[in-house]
């Protein structure tokens, strides 16, 4: 899905292509969202082209029940 978005230029994907990994890394803290078209994790869904928000990790569990 092509972004349309004016503030294209500060999302995760655009920031990787232009090599601006300080900035990447710095808006991928304590990410809340996934863009949805590639992959980036964002704190700040404005950061991404398509954003889904990740699970709470409360949500996630531990994997206890699958431990042998």
């Amino acid at each position: 899905m092509e972004c349309k978005s004016e503030g294209h230029r500060m999302h995760m994907c655009e920031l990787r292509k232009r090599g601006d990994m300080d900035t990447f890394n710095a808006l991928s803290i304590n990410a809340m969202v996934e863009c949805d078209n590639c992959g980036a994790k964002a704190a700040n869904p404005e950061n991404v082209c398509n954003p889904l928000e990740l699970p709470d990790i409360k949500d996630v569990g531990d994997a206890e029940e699958i431990k042998p």
